[in-house]
Formats: C-alpha cells, structure tokens, sequence
C-alpha cells in the first residue's frame, strides 16, 4: 500500500538500486520537484520503508530491508563521492600510495586529495601509516570496498568503476 503510488515506487527503487545515493541526485535521476521529493521521503520514513544517514555533507538515504550493516553504510556512502571513489579504486590498484602518489593518479589538488583521505580516515576505511613527514594509506578491508563496488556498479554512472571491476574480475577469474 505504501508503494501504491508510482512517483513513490520510483523514488524507493531509486534508493534500492542505489543505497547512499543523496537528496539532490535522487532529484536530479528521477526529475522530481524539491517539494515532491521530500514529501515522499518523509512518508516513506515515516512508514519505516527507508532511512537517512547524515555524514556530515550530505543526507543520504538507505532501503531499510537492504541488511546493509554499519560499516558498509559508511563505505557506500563514501563511495557515493566520486573523489573519495576514485582514491579508494587507486588504493585498491596500488595499496600504500601517499598524498602525492593519489594527487597525481586522481588529478586533484594534494589539499582535496588531503581532505578526501582525512574522511576516509575518520570513518575508518582507510588507515593512515607515517614514515618520517610522509604517510601512505592502505584500505582497512579491501574486500568489503571491492563488494560493494561490485554489487552497486550500475547505480556509480562511472567508467573508472567499469574498468577497475573489469580488471579486477580478470585478475581474479583467470
């Protein structure tokens, strides 16, 4: 019943195909108005369908019934950012790359880069090991990145995922 209205369906398989996705892209894919949008979110809250997570920039909205744990809703929401996505594929490709290294292969500013890194720092994705003035950075659990990239690559609209998967599949399945 809660899912009856089609406007709201769309807005909760959105959400469904793409878990963190935040208020301003769902606007955006589904070409809804502000004042729709967040009336169906509430509601769809308010029925206990969906949740949303705040962390810290964004309002990013997750399927209730998806058995995403904690960890993993932290690390999709960090993916949903494309700079922080695409340090976490180069870390994955290259472990122990310091702010430098990922200025370069990313190409952004070493201050965004630095930023990026200090986030995925906090939430506890990626680990921080200093050497004198320089630290590398490695990905805490590699497996539960490459998963949920995996699982969610359609929802990223980003060929840097769709090569790094296609590489990855053909390392490990060959």
């Amino acid at each position: 019943m809660e899912l009856d209205l089609e406007t709201r369906r769309k807005i909760y398989e959105q959400i469904n195909k793409s878990p963190g996705v935040h208020f301003r892209e769902l606007e955006r894919r589904l070409k809804l108005v502000v004042g729709s949008l967040q009336y169906h979110l509430h509601y769809l809250e308010k029925k206990k369908l969906i949740v949303a997570s705040n962390d810290d920039d964004y309002l990013r909205y997750f399927v209730i019934d998806k058995n995403l744990n904690e960890k993993e809703i932290k690390i999709l929401s960090l993916l949903r950012r494309s700079s922080c996505r695409h340090i976490l594929i180069q870390l994955l490709n290259n472990p122990d790359l310091n702010n430098k290294d990922l200025s370069l292969a990313v190409g952004l500013s070493p201050s965004t880069i630095s930023w990026n890194l200090n986030k995925l720092v906090e939430a506890g994705v990626i680990e921080r090991k200093k050497t004198g003035r320089i630290s590398n950075f490695t990905i805490i659990d590699p497996t539960a990145v490459v998963e949920l990239l995996i699982c969610y690559k359609e929802s990223f609209l980003d060929t840097l995922v769709d090569s790094f998967i296609e590489t990855w599949e053909f390392k490990n399945f060959k």
